[in-house]
C-alpha cells in the first residue's frame, strides 16, 4: 500500500507549494506537516489532532478533505499502523459452561461486588488526583491581577522572587503593537494551546519546541493548554513565571 505520508507530499507538491507555505497559512508547525509526510505518526499528537493536520493540509491544496481522511482511515487500518487506535477489550470474555463454577449464583454477587468495588476505588482515586491537581494549580499557577486601561505600572505575573529578575526563557526582545495587548508563547516542549481574544474567534495549535507564536488583542486574552509546563508566556513586555508541571492542564485570563 502507498504511503499516506508520500501520498499528501504529492498532492502538495502537484500545487507547487512548500511545507513552509502550507504552515503559514495552517498555523501547523512545520515540524508536524513534515512528520505526517513521513508517516511518523509516534511523533504527532493523539489522532484527533492529526485528522485535523490533515482537513486543513487538503483544504489548503483547494482539494476535499473528505477523500483524504478516508484514505488516511484505510492506511492506518490496513497498512503498517493497524493498531494506530486499537481499542482493548474492557472485560475478558469468559467461556459458558452449564454447570462451570463461574456459573454459581453466589459467584456472580462476588464478582458483582468485586466491581462495585473497584469502580469506588476508581472514583475515589480520581477524586484525590483531582484535589490534589487544583492544589498543584494553586500552589505553582502564576498570580494574574487585574490591569486598569492606562495603568501600565501593575505588574500582571505577580511578584517574582530576586533570583527570577533578568532571567528569560525568550531569546528576543518583547514584541510591541501601539494601542494593542501583545501576548507571546514559546514552546519548550510539544504542546497543545487556545488563545482566544478579547471573546473573538479563537485559534487551537500544537507547538513544537522551540517555536514562538505572538497574538494581540485590545483587552484580553482566553488561553488554555493541556501541558502547562511546556509553554512559557510574556505579556506586555513582562515574563510570568512557571504555570505548572509537565502535561498539566491550565485555563487562564489575562489581565
Amino acid at each position: 500500500m502507498e504511503s499516506f505520508g508520500a501520498y499528501l507530499k504529492s498532492l502538495r507538491e502537484e500545487k507547487g507549494l512548500s511545507l513552509e507555505e502550507i504552515a503559514d497559512s495552517t498555523k501547523i508547525a512545520v515540524s508536524n506537516l513534515d512528520f505526517l509526510e513521513k508517516d511518523r505518526f509516534d511523533l504527532l499528537p493523539p489522532r484527533v489532532f492529526v485528522k485535523g493536520f490533515i482537513r486543513s493540509y487538503v483544504q489548503e491544496l483547494g482539494l476535499n478533505p473528505e477523500e483524504t481522511l478516508k484514505r488516511f482511515e484505510t492506511f492506518t487500518r490496513e497498512g503498517e499502523l493497524g493498531d494506530y487506535e486499537a481499542e482493548m477489550p474492557l472485560f475478558n470474555e469468559v467461556p459458558s459452561a452449564s454447570h462451570s463454577f463461574t456459573t454459581s449464583r453466589w459467584f456472580t454477587w462476588a464478582l458483582t461486588a468485586v466491581g462495585v468495588l473497584s469502580i469506588s476505588i476508581l472514583i475515589l482515586t480520581g477524586v484525590t488526583r483531582f484535589l490534589s491537581w487544583v492544589g498543584d494549580f494553586r500552589n505553582v499557577g502564576p498570580t494574574v491581577t487585574t490591569v486598569q486601561p492606562g495603568n501600565q505600572s501593575r505588574d500582571v505575573s505577580g511578584t517574582q522572587s530576586s533570583r527570577d529578575i533578568g532571567k528569560t526563557a525568550f531569546g528576543e526582545p518583547p514584541r510591541k503593537q501601539a494601542g494593542k495587548k501583545v501576548l507571546e508563547i514559546k514552546a519548550v516542549s510539544n504542546t497543545w494551546i487556545r488563545v482566544e481574544p478579547d471573546n473573538g474567534p479563537a485559534e487551537e495549535l500544537v507547538m513544537a519546541p522551540g517555536e514562538v507564536k505572538v497574538f494581540t488583542a485590545n483587552e484580553t486574552f482566553q488561553v488554555q493548554t493541556g501541558n502547562a509546563g511546556g509553554i512559557r508566556l510574556r505579556f506586555d513586555g513582562r515574563e510570568l513565571p512557571s504555570l505548572g508541571k509537565e502535561n498539566q492542564s491550565l485555563a487562564l485570563t489575562l489581565p
